[in-house]
């Protein structure tokens, strides 16, 4: 599929670069797009999570038999039981839910399905030519081989399409459709009447720009805080059944939405792009890296998919992605050396990433760019 793409060759170049794509999708002068930056220190670097690089598939615990629980499921869980038992008496204020749980992990090298992001182009930057600022990392770098980029997202753009994707599918004359739809609320036993009473429900909140697209919030339209829709939900646990039955206070589309990406509802396609997620700052270096967050949901590996593999195409990357292909650009840095130089030159430098006294300490005692 192809990506939106520009090169970059020094700072100044690299900012026009991002004035460019801002420029196209620019409504007015008084408000600016909201635009997601995503460092890579190799341009050919897909955007799948770590838990999707290996070598766990998502595959049907039982073959034939509809569960969702799945190997990658397990991958997850295992990894996220561990790393809570021996890291909750670090917070103060523990996260609430997994999505939390897994933002923080993605951060300490925890595999997840989840990618960070940051709202800071400057910060993004820095990621992608760490290797010159870091002389560990430079040594450890493959001299000549790396060509680094910024990736560029739309995320309300993003989001939106998955909105209107859940619609259609709620709106569909196709019956199958709007099972796949309904089977997200198996939980509540809900008898014939009562389920069609819900998908009538999901349809009336359907036309988003009605209340979604307003001035004053144009800048976070679609861009969920996916821990705060969970605690919503749990906070009226008891009653939600009856809630998304009268389409009252909880919204469907914030359930369906918990559902997939949360809880991991696995998608038997991969029509379905990652969620663009806002997420309670847990740390100083999630803070100072301004991160934000995309949310793979669970895919069904399918035989076509092992075929994509074998021709060199990872289905799980968002590049690969339908819908998430159309709001992503690529900033290819064609000058890495000269670009950390002249971040360094004007105040940025590795601290901006990680606030930690090891890395000001290291700072001090080097000031300098790294071949």
């Amino acid at each position: 599929m192809r990506i939106d793409t520009r090169i970059a060759k020094n700072l100044g170049g690299y900012f026009q670069c991002v004035d460019e794509i801002a420029l196209r999708l620019k409504k007015d002068d008084r408000h600016p797009p909201v635009l997601w930056f995503r460092g890579a220190g190799e341009m050919n670097h897909s955007l799948i999570p770590s838990l999707f690089r290996a070598n766990t598939r998502a595959k049907r615990s039982v073959p034939g038999r509809k569960k969702d629980y799945s190997q990658l499921h397990y991958a997850e869980d295992i990894r996220t039981q561990h790393y809570i038992a021996k890291n909750y008496h670090f917070f103060q204020n523990e996260p609430s839910s997994r999505v939390e749980w897994l933002e923080v992990m993605q951060h300490h090298g925890v595999k997840t399905r989840v990618l960070d992001w940051s709202e800071s182009s400057t910060h993004s930057l820095l990621f992608a030519v760490e290797p010159f600022l870091d002389e560990g990392k430079a040594r450890a770098r493959t001299a000549g081989l790396s060509v680094p980029c910024v990736w560029v997202l739309e995320p309300a753009a993003l989001n939106k399409q998955i909105f209107q994707n859940i619609r259609d599918s709620s709106t569909s004359p196709v019956a199958s459709d709007n099972e796949k739809i309904l089977g997200l609320f198996d939980i509540f036993q809900y008898d014939f009447l009562e389920k069609q009473t819900v998908l009538r429900n999901i349809q009336d909140v359907s036309d988003f720009s009605s209340y979604a697209e307003t001035e004053e919030t144009s800048h976070i339209d679609y861009i969920l805080n996916l821990s705060e829709i969970n605690d919503e939900i749990l906070r009226d646990g008891m009653r939600i059944r009856q809630l998304l039955l009268d389409g009252d206070i909880i919204n469907p589309y914030y359930y369906i939405l918990s559902r997939i990406y949360s809880d991991g509802h696995m998608l038997e396609n991969r029509v379905l792009p990652p969620l663009a997620v806002v997420q309670p700052y847990h740390s100083e270096r999630i803070k100072a890296q301004h991160g934000v967050f995309t949310v793979f949901p669970f895919y069904e590996e399918k035989s076509w998919d092992h075929m994509y593999r074998k021709m060199g195409i990872n289905p799980d990357a968002m590049e690969n992605n339908a819908m998430a292909s159309q709001v992503l650009h690529q900033i290819i840095i064609e000058n890495p050396q000269k670009m950390a130089f002249e971040l360094m030159q004007n105040g940025m430098n590795d601290s901006w990433l990680y606030p930690e006294m090891p890395v000001v300490s290291n700072e001090i005692e080097s000031h300098a760019v790294y071949c």
